[in-house]
């Protein structure tokens, strides 16, 4: 297994091509009609020469109760469907989350969850703030109704509020 962090930039052909392949089994395709940010970099795991797993990352000053928050977007987590259930991205994850601390230096890492992978995420710092919140579209902003998650990443607590992330979601 080898792992590794690119910014969009640096992606080759190859590399857009398998994330396309991986996020085919992710949320991003059950909730279709929704239009997602682009990401700012990738975790992404190999085995040889295959990308089996992957987690998009979003940088994004938001606001939450009208305070501005600087977060670490963590999106599409996503393995293939036959790589699954080996810890690949239990492994991504880890990566992603030391990135927003060591070299984002966001406020929080925020993050959408199905019910289901709720516990999963809690285990590694993650909780829920929010079973709403705004997003933009290319209609406007509406509300996405789906489980919101924040790994605490710096020393302050987390605002009182609606949370709107100033953007499309990840």
């Amino acid at each position: 297994m080898r792992v590794e962090i690119k910014s969009a930039e640096q992606w080759s052909t190859f590399e857009k091509a398998r994330q396309d392949c991986v996020v085919t089994s992710s949320l991003y395709a059950y909730l279709t009609g929704t239009k997602w940010a682009r990401p700012d970099w990738a975790v992404m795991v190999w085995e040889g020469e295959e990308m089996v797993s992957n987690v998009h990352i979003i940088e994004r000053i938001a606001k939450v109760g009208g305070t501005s928050v600087k977060l670490g977007g963590i999106g599409n987590i996503a393995t293939k469907v036959e790589w699954r259930q080996r810890g690949y991205a239990s492994a991504a994850l880890k990566v992603a989350q030391d990135f927003l601390l060591d070299h984002l230096s966001v406020d929080f890492g925020l993050m959408i969850a199905t019910e289901e992978r709720i516990p999963h995420y809690v285990k590694v710092g993650w909780r829920v703030v929010a079973h709403t919140m705004m997003i933009g579209q290319p209609d406007g902003r509406v509300a996405l109704n789906i489980p919101v998650m924040i790994l605490p990443v710096c020393k302050q607590e987390w605002p009182k509020g609606t949370i709107d992330l100033c953007g499309l979601p990840w």
